[in-house]
């Protein structure tokens, strides 16, 4: 069968868009093209490996190993770690072990990590024994630290040296190595200082390297939470940043791209949270799984309905003698839980990117207040016209807008006074901070609503 790929100035877009959508497709072209395959995978790797990643697992094994053993460990570098363990499960254990040996380490160890036990044990046989020391290193290090994120592949330089002679040191260094800071250490490694790489270019070549250095850089420890790391190279615009073990030496560095990909992460976990989906669940989770991560937080909010039932059944008779309400009763919750999560998504964002010191914080509150009451108003207004107008009285507009201005007040002050109450307490905002936000908009909403329906009716 032929057909005709469409064939825009950019040809990797339009192989991974194909793949995404017609991927028998792509497999097809890619099969008959190889040459044009080996080059975009040698040109553009993260491409490479968005084709790879919608495509068979036994096709995309195949393109991977048309590739030279460097390309294709580039490419499985920008591929989800789960899914380039797939691939190399496709794979012999030696192959497998010679790609792993290329990559970056901490790739590397985030690959090993999702490998079934057997393969794991086949292809650590096959590792060269210094390659494997380092992948069980990082592997002892924990996922969201800065000991989980960081690489091993760090530039180092003694103390006592001059410009030229660190030069001289860095022209020995493998090619390969990709060099964006050099750290200066003393003899046991403790981090002293840090150079980038055009400082010690121009710098005389006997000007002595201490002159050159900034002393004291910015560093974190191994077991530095990874939103931290990635607040810090966002703050002071670092390309990477050192990470030291208990004795201040130094043991790797943290690039800016994983410490994005991993504030990124974080983001979407904080997400999956909120609405109470577990953070480590993907669309490829087994089901009971998922069942069980969701089901609890589902039942939370079965408890919640309960509790609203039982308000609301202590208002019987009023409900019963203003029927024309009955109607409006689910509007001021509706409009307090919309309003309320508007201000949650703002502070969890801002709480997650460092934007609210503990200085700001009744500054916020405040700021989320005045919004909810603005809001509460201009609604309130229009929701209590309507209800007013087609129940042919003003009171029952009185009850709607009465009710829907109150719990958008409410709402702005619990959307952004929880997360915080949270975070002060030591709680993960983004697990529990929406089903405190629930209780508390719907038990104003539908309380306010009958509490003043009972007043004025």
């Amino acid at each position: 069968m032929k057909f005709r790929l469409p064939r825009p100035r950019d040809l990797a877009h339009a192989l991974r868009d194909t793949a995404r959508a017609r991927p028998e497709e792509a497999e097809e072209y890619l099969e008959a093209h190889r040459l044009e395959w080996e080059a975009l995978a040698e040109s553009t790797p993260a491409d490479a490996a968005d084709i790879l990643e919608a495509l068979p697992e036994d096709t995309a094994a195949g393109l991977i190993g048309d590739l030279t053993l460097s390309d294709a460990a580039d490419v499985l570098d920008e591929m989800q770690p789960a899914t380039a363990a797939d691939l190399l499960e496709e794979m012999t254990p030696g192959d497998a072990a010679d790609l792993l040996e290329e990559m970056q380490t901490d790739h590397a160890a985030d690959v090993v990590s999702e490998l079934e036990d057997r393969s794991r044990t086949e292809i650590f046989d096959e590792l060269e024994q210094l390659a494997a020391d380092e992948v069980q290193a990082l592997l002892a290090y924990a996922p969201d630290s800065a000991g989980g994120l960081m690489g091993t592949d760090v530039t180092t330089l003694p103390l006592g040296i001059t410009a030229g002679e660190a030069i001289e040191s860095l022209r020995r260094m493998s090619e390969e190595q990709s060099i964006s800071y050099v750290f200066v250490t003393d003899l046991h490694g403790t981090l002293h200082g840090v150079v980038s790489f055009r400082d010690l270019v121009f710098a005389r070549p006997g000007t002595g390297l201490d002159e050159v250095m900034v002393a004291n850089p910015v560093s974190v420890h191994t077991s530095t939470d990874r939103e931290e790391v990635a607040e810090l190279i966002q703050r002071y615009h670092l390309l990477a940043l050192p990470v030291v073990d208990d004795a201040g030496r130094v043991v790797g560095l943290v690039r800016f791209g994983d410490a994005m990909a991993a504030a990124q992460e974080e983001a979407s976990e904080d997400l999956a949270q909120l609405v109470g989906a577990g953070a480590e669940e993907t669309i490829s989770t087994p089901v009971l799984l998922s069942v069980r991560r969701r089901l609890p937080w589902i039942i939370v909010n079965l408890a919640i309905g309960l509790m609203l039932a039982a308000v609301i059944g202590r208002f019987e008779s009023t409900i019963e003698r203003n029927a024309v309400l009955i109607g409006y009763l689910p509007l001021a919750s509706l409009l307090g839980g919309n309003s309320g999560a508007q201000s949650l998504a703002v502070l969890i964002r801002a709480m997650a990117v460092g934007e609210i010191p503990q200085s700001r914080m009744w500054r916020v509150i405040r700021q989320q207040l005045t919004i909810g009451s603005i809001n509460g108003l201009v609604v309130a207004a229009l929701a209590g016209t309507i209800a007013g107008l087609t129940a042919g009285a003003l009171k029952p507009g009185l009850v709607v807008g009465i009710a829907v201005v109150t719990d958008l007040v409410v709402a702005g002050l619990a959307g952004s006074g929880i997360p915080l109450l949270l975070k002060r307490l030591g709680l993960d905002p983004a697990l529990a901070a929406n089903i405190f936000l629930t209780f508390v908009t719907d038990m104003v909403g539908f309380g306010t609503f009958l509490i003043v329906a009972s007043v004025l009716l």
